[in-house]
């Protein structure tokens, strides 16, 4: 019994670092990226956890009688492992992950590392099959890793970031070189003279070249933030390690709904700027409703505060839209929207502005939006659906396309949400 629990907990082992793995071979064949692939691995985790933790208590009754024999070389390594993965177990804790990333992760690695020896120590015969499990784990975990190098070595080479300090809290980080990658996909940023040892997630803004606008937070982006007030417009040495996301061609759908709440807007703008520039080219008409919820009523409600919100493009006739708060198409690229972490350099295929942006004040209705939208659509149509923000949001959503929205003979709906969870 003891044995056949240790063999389910060495292969959730193995499986719990294959879904890890950021070049995954699931995502081509599973359409999910590594990110969203996570619960499983998280699953494969608390089960490595629960079984080793029963074998460990079967073992220890069984052996009641000879406990100085736990006091083998191998026993103790199999102690250690243990004792590491309850630690790591308990580091999972969503509140301390959201808090401290940095420390969750470092803890992660460390004792991912400890648990790898350990195991290989407490089960040292190769004829036992778990030995090779073990090689087999740490060889895939270490060549994701090689591959990841190279990807920060080859955007390293004559590579650098301006970065620049934005109000409300705000980085614009544009790099030097482009990076090959679709719209809405995530790169982990590297900037070695500010954090050495850290690569963070941030979505691209555009990829030729390379531009991220960042939320600042505390740790690493905070100290991003105190660089770039310090000398603006700096440039420093950087590399990315991406681009990753499985993202649907939203160019092969007729009508495109994009949805996001917040900051999620850095994952839509690019989708949206993409298809446009895409079906400019193809000579194709698309049907594209871009829906962002943001809060604003502590700055509306101020009197001291004007709010100004520009809708840009590269030209065209200015066309002023009086609304509360105010909109206002400009030709100037700048942008002085609620949100800054998306402002400015989000430039769109030279078009006449030949609609007027709606702003309500109110929570926007997605289950009734999305109805009326799909009603206008034809069954032989294809309509894709993006979504990123809050989790509210995103299963908002998802239950209103999943009430059959389209009816027995609509268009066909594709869904994609994006979460991050870092």
């Amino acid at each position: 019994m003891p044995g056949h629990i240790s063999r389910v907990a060495t292969c959730n082992f193995a499986l719990l670092v294959f879904l890890a793995l950021r070049n995954t071979p699931l995502a081509p064949l599973s359409g999910r990226s590594y990110e969203q692939l996570r619960p499983l691995h998280k699953t494969a985790g608390y089960t490595c956890i629960v079984t080793s933790t029963v074998h460990a208590i079967v073992y220890c009754k069984a052996w009641s009688n000879k406990l100085h024999e736990m006091l083998i070389t191998a026993n103790v390594a199999g102690i250690v492992g243990g004792l590491a993965m309850l630690v790591l177990g308990l580091s999972t804790i969503s509140r301390f992950v959201r808090k401290s990333y940095e420390v969750f992760y470092a803890i992660h690695i460390v004792l991912f590392l400890l648990i790898t020896v350990m195991v290989g120590m407490h089960r040292p015969v190769l004829a036992k099959k778990a030995l090779i499990i073990v090689i087999w784990t740490g060889g895939i975990w270490f060549l994701d890793r090689l591959l990841r190098l190279s990807k920060f070595f080859r955007y390293f080479l004559g590579n650098y970031a301006t970065i620049t300090a934005l109000p409300e809290d705000a980085i614009r980080v544009t790099l030097k070189a482009g990076v090959s990658s679709t719209p809405g996909s995530h790169a982990f940023l590297w900037v070695p003279s500010v954090r050495l040892m850290e690569t963070h997630p941030f979505t691209f803004v555009r990829t030729d070249p390379a531009e991220f606008l960042i939320r600042v937070h505390d740790g690493f982006t905070r100290d991003l933030y105190l660089a770039a007030q310090k000398e603006p417009g700096r440039m420093i040495k950087c590399s990315v390690d991406g681009g990753y996301g499985q993202i649907p061609n939203f160019n092969r759908f007729d009508t495109i709904v994009l949805i996001a709440g917040g900051s999620g807007a850095s994952f839509t703008f690019p989708i949206a700027l993409g298809v446009i520039q895409a079906a400019a080219v193809a000579h194709t008409a698309k049907t594209i409703d871009f829906i962002w919820a943001k809060e604003l009523d502590q700055l509306r409600e101020n009197p001291r505060v004007n709010v100004y919100i520009y809708v840009t493009r590269d030209s065209g006739p200015s066309t002023l839209v009086e609304k509360s708060p105010a909109v206002y198409p400009s030709s100037d690229p700048s942008n002085t929207g609620s949100d800054l972490e998306k402002a400015s350099s989000i430039n769109s295929a030279p078009q006449p502005l030949t609609t007027t942006p709606v702003v309500r004040n109110e929570r926007p209705d997605i289950a009734r939006h999305l109805a009326d939208r799909i009603a206008l659509c034809a069954s032989e149509q294809q309509v894709g659906v993006g979504v990123c923000g809050p989790s509210s949001m995103v299963s908002q959503t998802r239950e209103s396309l999943s009430q059959g929205n389209g009816g027995t003979y609509g268009p066909s709906i594709t869904l994609h949400t994006e979460e991050f969870e870092w």
